[in-house]
């Protein structure tokens, strides 16, 4: 009866699945080179790789060898069996080792020796081969075995090179993203520079780095930021433009990437470092500049591993020696003293971090960004756009940001909720009237639609427009033409169209409540914002970004929000998104003394912190008194607006709490309040409710 390794068909079974199951080449190469040994019975065996000059066969998996075997034996590309198999791309069995020209001797009492080529398409990248002590060790059902397994394992370790290096292209865009959000956060740019030396040890495993600064004075690059650097090394560790991979970088003006620092003769290790292991070790060097012209040089160090990953960190360092010059720049700006400097200041720092922040909308999660990266795409065509997120989420920001990042920037913006106006009063308020069209009609009035001429035009809420308007609207995006109401008159008109909506357009068009032809010519762009709950990666950036903005809006010094209160907002869903985050966040900061927010700050759900009838039926927090709270305020309130502040507050946070409640659903809102939807916005207008 035969086993696994004396039936080909049952051994390259086990193979496959043994294969299947390696998440690394170099797992691979080991499981294949053990099935080679298992299946021919041989004594010894390796799995050799082209290096990257294609000149030499590196050992990467051995067995019957001793351990340094590997950095003893290097053979050219044409020595030994090896080096004759990948050079004609053919299987080699020699059955006497003494009788064959090209065998060189790596163990005395080898007698046989079987190569394949390992290979895709006619490219060779290596060779597995197995020895036997005894003559003629292998036959050709060896060979075939061998062969087979050759090719298949090629194909797969091929695919798991390239999975291993998108993983880890992936990994470096994570860790960049991850810098980007600390770009500006530092008025100190070393402070920044220790930062990312960090971010780069902890998340890249970066042996060593430093960043150096150049003197004038002293004409030197001496280190201002390092990792693993002594005291001494950073001493000793000056350079002189031109000297040196770091002097040289800085005088020449580019990058320099060394494979391995010990064949290196320009390399200079002016700081003494003694490396105690034997790995080989790559190292980078990128200049930095500011107003164009060199500022510094950042440096690190990898063990080398492979090519691609060689070549990924040399791009890596030159992007982030990018950012080092933009930090600088904001440095220098940030200790401008003038106000209008400070202003520009701010507007700089912005526009460097768009990688994670676009206008004034903040997000560092892969969802934002590839929502931003879509956005600049979008913002200078002609072309309509839908934008769909749930309420409080953002779209009307996302509008604002297209419109101010457009050719038609210098043109109107006009913007129109479609849920907050009648039916019956929207069409004219669209798209105009003629004088006499109705009672009332005494003077000509042109719309919204004509007044975004040569600008946008942004339908909030578009899911709510009646079919009869949904029809006028698909006119002036086919036809670029519309007639007021009471009017034959033909008006072209050149505008585009943004809508938005948190409704589902497609069910809607399914139930023929929206005309499909119309949403296919709203939905050319789409943009889909990710509700807050979905990246609450990006609470941190937007709790700092909303309490800047609180407190500016509130003439308040900005607080520190302190770990159990952010724990307390990181653990709740936030059904109202950044709209809901911010109404808790104003109300922390405005109802607070202290230069700290605490947990008691963060009132959750439904906002009943606010002290009003309807707050308490709610489920206002314990210990709450109505009436306390009112005689503070009229105390705090100015003589002879007692009524008025008081009243209107109360006012605010009803409306502020019914449309938290209803996730800002307009219609919902007023027919709970008991009010008409354009009651409803003119009060959302004058205490300052929009959606963020």
């Amino acid at each position: 009866m035969q086993n696994a390794f004396t039936n080909p068909l049952v051994a390259l079974h086990e193979v496959t699945l043994s294969l299947l199951t390696q998440d690394s080449s170099d797992k691979l190469l080991n499981a294949l080179l053990d099935r080679a040994v298992e299946f021919t019975g041989a004594d010894s065996g390796t799995i050799s790789i082209l290096d990257d000059s294609r000149k030499f066969l590196e050992i990467k998996a051995f067995r019957g060898f001793e351990q340094d075997m590997p950095k003893t034996v290097k053979l050219k590309i044409g020595e030994g069996v090896t080096g004759r198999c990948i050079v004609t791309g053919k299987l080699r069995n020699v059955g006497d080792t003494s009788q064959d020209k090209y065998y060189i001797a790596v163990r005395q009492d080898i007698r046989s020796e079987l190569a394949v080529p390992l290979k895709v398409g006619n490219k060779n990248f290596g060779v597995i081969s197995v020895d036997s002590k005894r003559l003629d060790a292998f036959n050709g059902e060896h060979e075939e075995y061998l062969q087979t397994l050759a090719d298949y394992a090629a194909q797969i370790f091929t695919t798991t090179t390239s999975v291993e290096s998108l993983s880890h292209r992936t990994h470096l865009q994570d860790v960049l993203l991850q810098i980007s959000g600390v770009l500006g956060k530092y008025a100190d740019v070393k402070l920044f520079f220790e930062e990312v030396i960090r971010i780069l040890a902890d998340k890249l495993g970066v042996r060593r780095s430093a960043i150096y600064l150049y003197d004038s004075v002293t004409n030197e690059l001496s280190v201002a930021a390092s990792l693993n650097y002594s005291p001494d090394e950073i001493a000793k560790g000056r350079y002189s433009p031109g000297e040196g991979v770091t002097g040289k970088a800085f005088k020449q003006r580019k990058a320099i990437a060394v494979s391995d620092i010990s064949q290196d003769s320009q390399f200079l290790n002016k700081t003494g470092h003694q490396r105690e292991d034997e790995d080989i070790v790559s190292f980078f060097a990128a200049p930095f500049f500011e107003g164009g012209e060199p500022r510094g040089v950042f440096n690190m160090e990898f063990k080398f591993q492979s090519q691609s990953k060689f070549e990924d960190q040399s791009f890596l360092a030159q992007i982030l020696s990018s950012l080092f010059g933009q930090a600088l720049q904001i440095e220098k700006l940030v200790q401008q003293s003038s106000r209008e400097v400070k202003e520009e200041n701010i507007i700089l720092r912005r526009q460097l971090k768009s990688t994670f922040e676009y206008e004034n909308i903040v997000g560092a999660h892969p969802r934002m960004a590839e929502l931003f990266a879509r956005m600049k795409m979008a913002a200078d065509s002609a072309s309509a756009v839908l934008i769909t997120g749930e309420s409080g989420t953002g779209k009307e920001l996302i509008a604002s940001a297209l419109h101010q990042n457009s050719m038609r920037s210098a043109n109107p913006l006009v913007k129109i909720n479609c849920a907050a106006i009648p039916a019956d009063l929207l069409e004219s308020e669209l798209f105009g009237y003629a004088r006499g069209a109705f009672t009332g009609a005494v003077d000509d009035y042109k719309g919204k639609v004509l007044s975004a001429h040569k600008g946008t035009l942004f339908l909030d809420e578009i899911g709510e427009l009646d079919l009869k308007l949904q029809a006028k609207l698909l006119r002036v995006l086919q036809e670029k033409e519309f007639s007021p109401l009471g009017s034959n008159k033909v008006i072209k008109v050149d505008v585009r169209i943004i809508a938005a909506t948190n409704a589902n357009l497609e069910a809607a068009v399914k139930e023929k409540t929206f005309r499909e032809d119309l949403f296919y010519r709203l939905n050319v762009v789409r943009l889909a914002i990710p509700p807050l709950r979905e990246r609450t990666s990006d609470l941190p950036l937007l709790v700092q970004h909303l309490l800047d903005k609180i407190c500016e809006r509130n003439g308040k010094k900005v607080p520190v929000i302190n770990e159990a209160a952010f724990q307390k907002l990181q653990s709740y869903t936030f059904p109202g998104n950044i709209r809901e985050l911010e109404n808790i966040l104003e109300r922390a900061v405005v109802l607070n003394a202290k230069n700290e927010i605490d947990v008691s700050d963060i009132q959750l759900g439904d906002g009943s912190i606010v002290p009003t009838a309807a707050a308490v039926g709610a489920g206002a927090p314990a210990g709450f008194d109505l009436r306390t709270y009112l005689k503070e305020e009229i105390a705090k309130s100015t003589p002879g607006e007692i009524f008025t502040s008081v009243i209107g507050n109360v006012e605010k946070e009803i409306i502020r709490i019914a449309l938290n409640q209803n996730q800002f659903n307009k219609r919902k809102t007023a027919e709970v309040l008991g009010v008409n939807r354009v009651t409803l916005d003119k009060k959302i207008q004058q205490y300052d409710l929009f959606e963020i």
